[in-house]
């Protein structure tokens, strides 16, 4: 492979691992909602001020009627709290973790990593290969 084509591979890979890593940061869950108490929650939810929520088996995410976002952990039992979400009109979500979904959230997350271990592989690689050349020039040197 030639000087310029390894040169335009290296820039591509940087840019391209930036880009995803920026992309998972960006668009992690929860990250643009706070955390609230369970009894807040319920005392949101009797005042009616919760619009929606999506329960999953480690989180309940939830919007406000002014759009405002807010995530809590579940209780063990969720009854109590699903009837008094039903009774004040509150859209129920629930969401397990899809297995579809699961390999695209594993290759979001890893992606950049791996990307920023190939490079480094690649640098190291090249930085190895410079000195066999630097060190062969010496050798035949007079």
């Amino acid at each position: 492979m030639n000087s310029t084509l390894k040169t335009v591979v290296f820039w591509f890979v940087i840019v391209l691992s930036a880009t995803l890593l920026w992309q998972v940061v960006r668009t992690a869950p929860g990250r643009d909602s706070r955390e609230i108490s369970y009894s807040e929650f319920l005392s949101q939810a009797e005042n009616g001020n919760v619009s929606r929520v999506t329960i999953s088996k480690g989180e309940i995410l939830g919007t406000y009627h002014d759009g405002t976002s807010f995530r809590l952990v579940p209780p063990t039992s969720q009854e109590g709290m699903l009837q008094l979400l039903h009774a004040k009109n509150v859209e129920i979500w629930f969401r397990d973790s899809p297995s579809g979904e699961w390999p695209m959230q594993l290759l979001g997350t890893w992606a950049p990593l791996i990307l920023l271990a190939a490079l480094w592989f690649f640098m190291i690689r090249q930085l190895q290969t410079t000195q066999r050349q630097l060190s062969r020039r010496q050798d035949n040197q007079p």
